[in-house]
């Protein structure tokens, strides 16, 4: 069977995310959150699970190639955007269309030597300090520990 099109991992998981959230009081399924994760939409546990939810604000998320930064994304128009990467075959964040990024947001190469750090990227991912980039491996630090409701490991 192909567990990518059924997306059995990512179910299974999102049942604990839901749980989780309703014993806080939220319905993940009708209110919007703020999220962070490890993968990007062509894999089966973070792109199914990025679909599980059409209130999923995802700040940031990073993969073995790019770094994804969006400090303030839009819901509703977030996952129209994920559900097209997930259909495309061999996806990356780089096919992540950047006009649909919010200000200060962009996709960037973990080759980079450094990349720059917007004001709005430094208030949604809490980083300290007037500080204006960052090494690929600090900003992934800073994702890792950004003040979001859910980290979703799925890479």
């Amino acid at each position: 069977y192909d567990h990518k099109a059924m997306g059995i991992t990512a179910k299974g998981a999102w049942e604990s995310v839901k749980r989780h959230f309703r014993e806080m009081g939220v319905d993940t399924q009708s209110q919007d959150f703020t999220v962070v994760g490890v993968g990007d939409m062509s894999g089966d546990v973070f792109g199914n699970g990025m679909l599980l939810s059409k209130h999923i604000r995802l700040i940031a998320a990073f993969d073995h190639r790019h770094i994804f930064v969006d400090p303030n994304p839009d819901a509703a128009v977030s996952w129209v955007e994920r559900k097209r990467l997930f259909e495309l075959p061999r996806s990356s964040w780089e096919d992540y269309d950047a006009k649909l990024i919010s200000e200060g947001g962009g996709v960037f190469s973990r080759q980079q030597k450094s990349i720059p750090i917007s004001p709005q990227a430094r208030a949604a991912l809490g980083i300290d300090g007037d500080i204006e980039e960052l090494t690929p491996p600090a900003l992934m630090k800073a994702i890792l520990k950004a003040p979001v409701d859910l980290l979703w490991n799925g890479g």
